[in-house]
C-alpha cells in the first residue's frame, strides 16, 4: 500500500473517531415513567380548508379543430 493511501486511511479513521466522540452522549435524559401513561389527543385528520379565490374569473377560449 503506498504511503499516501496509508496517510489517507489514517486521516479518514481519525476523522470518524473525532466525529463519534463529538456526537457521543454520556448520559441518557431521564424519562419520567408517569409520562408514558399520558395520552395525547390525536391530531385532526381533516385537511385545511381551501383558500378563498380572489373573485376574478377566467374566460375559456373556444378552440376550433381545423385541419
Amino acid at each position: 500500500m503506498p504511503k499516501d493511501a496509508k496517510f489517507g486511511m489514517v486521516v479518514g479513521v481519525s476523522l470518524v473517531i473525532i466525529v463519534a466522540v463529538f456526537f457521543y452522549r454520556k448520559e441518557a435524559p431521564a424519562i419520567d415513567p408517569a409520562a408514558a401513561t399520558i395520552v395525547k389527543p390525536a391530531l385532526d385528520p381533516t385537511p385545511p380548508p381551501l383558500p378563498v379565490s380572489n373573485g376574478r374569473t377566467v374566460q375559456a377560449k373556444a378552440m376550433a379543430n381545423t385541419p
